[in-house]
């Protein structure tokens, strides 16, 4: 009784094992395609965010930057196939602004994602344009199915371990469409000594301010990131602009330095160098001379 018991016992393992083997599939259908965008140390490339947009922000450039190449990823769902499989791009007009010929060169629509590989990159170079200094010139791509591929990652999202998606330019679930946006507006740099409310070494960040700063000091955008701007070198540049921006107030109303917003450019330097003639930030210029009367 015992054998016969093990027997059936043994037979029933089998059918399980048999029926587990039924219900594990392989992928048979057809792959997908997707943009595959993420920023981030490349050796740690499959742990960041999925990214929905490239931003090109030239205004934090070097002003001798006149283009800038980038390189989307577009990857492929399934199985790597030893043929070379075919795929087409279209620009999404309803959300282009950017003109080719002027703002981005003209590059192919037509791509192949080669046997044995499972991504392709789009190279698109982009030019400093005028009006970038005054509008944000957005391109978007649009990726497009075919008999090769179908394009089903239109609700796509990860769980990084490292990074989130960027948000500062909208947020999209679409995987198969990308966006580059691009401007050449200065904004504040991650080495800036400075805050919002007009405290720090730099006071309140302006365009004008860095661009006088950069020129009085003979440094570069290069020169204002966390690794290069140190506090001791901002001491420095900041005593430099304070000295020059006590001395073009020294000369009389119509020589003092104004800010974007209308006050008298600031910097903590101009109260350590002269307390006498100092004035706070965010001072308007008609109150200041009007003191000095």
């Amino acid at each position: 009784m015992k054998s016969l018991r093990y027997l059936l016992q043994l037979i029933i393992i089998l059918i399980s094992f048999s029926s587990c083997e039924k219900e594990i599939m392989t992928f048979n259908g057809q792959d997908g395609l997707y943009f595959d965008v993420r920023w981030g140390m490349a050796e740690r490339e499959g742990h960041w965010a999925h990214q929905y947009y490239t931003p090109i922000e030239f205004g934090n450039m070097v002003l001798t930057t006149t283009s800038y190449d980038v390189h989307l990823r577009v990857t492929a769902s399934g199985e790597i196939k030893n043929y070379d499989r075919p795929f087409t791009i279209t620009i999404g007009k309803d959300s282009t602004n950017a003109t080719e010929g002027e703002d981005y060169e003209p590059f192919p629509k037509e791509y192949v994602l080669k046997a044995g590989e499972q991504y392709a990159y789009i190279d698109i170079t982009f030019n400093r344009t005028e009006r970038m200094k005054n509008d944000t010139i957005t391109l978007q791509l649009l990726l497009q199915p075919n008999e090769y591929f179908t394009c089903p990652f239109v609700n796509y999202g990860d769980a990084p371990s490292y990074d989130y998606p960027e948000t500062k330019y909208g947020y999209n679930m679409d995987a198969t469409a990308h966006k580059v946006v691009v401007s050449d507006v200065m904004s504040e740099p991650e080495g800036w000594f400075g805050a919002a409310t007009g405290g720090g070494t730099f006071g309140k960040f302006s365009a004008k301010k860095w661009r006088l700063m950069m020129e009085l000091s003979n440094t570069d955008v290069e020169d204002y990131t966390d690794e290069k701007m140190s506090s001791a070198r901002a001491t420095v540049i900041g005593e430099q602009l304070g000295r020059y921006l006590l001395e073009q107030a020294a000369k009389g109303r119509e020589y003092a330095v104004i800010d974007e917003d209308g006050t008298m450019m600031w910097c903590m330097a101009i109260q350590t160098l002269d307390p006498v003639n100092a004035w706070a930030a965010f001072t308007n210029p008609d109150d200041y001379y009007r003191g000095k009367n």
